[in-house]
């Protein structure tokens, strides 16, 4: 009778493939060697049942240290060594290659955006590692001496499609934006999809350990031609209400500064024309009128041709009113008393149209006014004349200009009236203004 190989030290030898491997041999001497790696586990299974799981760890395995090893073989049968009879299963615990996933036939999505079905696909690559031996043992391996990477992929090909198509129409449709634009948030779509898978593994001891999409694709087909069309017209629409936009807003900015600059312009001009009328009319002759009368003769006297009629008539007028004003102040000086009034003859008080101009405080006095009835101050400062010929003497002379007599100290004058003002007295007699 021939004698039974029996193993003194039990390891795993399997490829680093296999998920599950059954140790060849199934009698093992009384107190071998048992060596479990960190990254796997070693079940014993004796007359159908998991007795035994071992952990990463070298174990001598006797009788005395586990009880479920008592059935000891027959020395005869053994050639004189104790022995025992079980199944050893080595379980491979660490992350696995990743395999890759993929939708063999396009989803059929409606976009909720366009409204439009579009046809779509999607591949990636998912990791795992065995959570649970024991549970992947029963679940998985069976009465199969071993379970490799592909029988994995295998058993969970549809369960895994199934549950990524349900999931990515559910998540596509959900959203209010355009199926293209969401294919690209890959990531936050990679992690529901792990959490809806986790489940389908945990029921075989499985993790899963990572997942991923490498690609949300649509199918180019009419569907998709006529999204993109689509697509293409509403950015044109939109660029051209923008630049529509940009445009009127341009063109308001435009008229509100033209608008600005011209109130700007006739401010000033305004202004000017003020300051030339009041500067005119500073002599209280209507120097803007006679101004005016002066510009249109300049302006008649230029035409030509048929117009010279027109400007002889002008000029024939323009000299009529100058005779005009002249004897109006010849009349005036007639029927003056002298004193700034009128005669008997002439019942017309001074130019109702006449005004000064205060030179201190440049209000409109009338002319036959001696002092501002707004500050007070005098209108017309005393001349000085001379004492022997009565001609009229420049400020700073010392010497009559006609005569060549000297210009005498002359009395004080009130600087408000311009009344003469006697010696000792402190006040003016006429306006009653402090003399210092």
């Amino acid at each position: 009778m021939a004698l039974k190989p029996i193993m003194n030290v039990i390891k795993n030898e399997s490829m680093g493939s296999m998920l599950c491997y059954k140790v060849p041999c199934e009698d093992f001497n009384n107190g071998s060697q048992l060596i479990v790696a960190e990254y796997e586990e070693a079940l014993f299974m004796k007359d159908g049942i998991v007795e035994e799981t071992f952990q990463g760890g070298k174990y001598t395995l006797t009788t005395e240290n586990f009880p479920f090893l008592t059935a000891l073989k027959s020395t005869l049968v053994t050639g004189g060594v104790s022995a025992y009879n079980c199944k050893i299963y080595y379980i491979s615990k660490q992350d696995h290659p990743e395999k890759k996933w993929g939708t063999s036939e396009p989803i059929n999505i409606l976009d909720p955006f366009w409204q439009t079905y579009l046809h779509v696909q999607a591949r990636g690559a998912y990791t795992i590692r065995i959570k649970d031996g024991k549970k992947f043992f029963l679940k998985m391996v069976g009465a199969n001496r071993s379970a490799s990477d592909d029988d994995l992929v295998k058993n969970f090909r549809t369960a895994f499609i199934q549950n990524i198509s349900d999931e990515l129409a559910a998540y596509l449709t959900s959203s209010t934006e355009e199926i293209i634009v969401v294919c690209n948030r890959k990531k936050l779509l990679a992690d529901t999809l792990a959490n809806t898978l986790q489940p389908v593994l945990d029921e075989y001891g499985v993790e899963l350990v990572n997942f991923y999409i490498e690609n949300i694709g649509v199918v180019d087909d009419e569907n998709l031609k006529s999204i993109t069309r689509m697509r293409r017209e509403r950015q044109e629409r939109m660029f051209e209400r923008q630049q529509n936009i940009e445009d009127e807003r341009m063109k308001y900015g435009l008229s509100r500064e033209k608008a600005e600059a011209d109130r700007y312009v006739s401010g000033q001009a305004a202004q000017a024309d003020y300051e030339r009328m009041k500067i005119r009319d500073q002599d209280g002759n209507n120097g803007w009128a006679r101004q005016e009368e002066a510009e249109i003769l300049k302006s008649m006297a230029k035409n030509e041709g048929n117009g010279g009629e027109f400007a002889g008539a002008g000029m024939g007028l323009g000299m009529g009113l100058a005779m005009g004003n002249i004897a109006k102040s010849m009349m005036g000086d007639m029927f003056s008393d002298g004193n700034g009034g009128v005669g008997l003859s002439n019942p017309v008080q001074g130019n109702p149209t006449g005004v000064k101009i205060c030179p201190k405080c440049n209000a409109s006095v009338p002319e036959n006014m001696k002092f501002c009835g707004s500050c007070g101050n005098p209108l017309d400062t005393p001349k000085k004349v001379c004492a022997n010929c009565g001609a009229e003497i420049p400020d700073g002379m010392k010497f009559c200009g006609q005569c060549g007599t000297p210009v005498a100290a002359g009395p004080r004058v009130c600087a408000q009236c311009g009344a003469e003002i006697p010696d000792g007295m402190k006040f003016c007699g006429r306006c009653g203004t402090r003399v210092e």
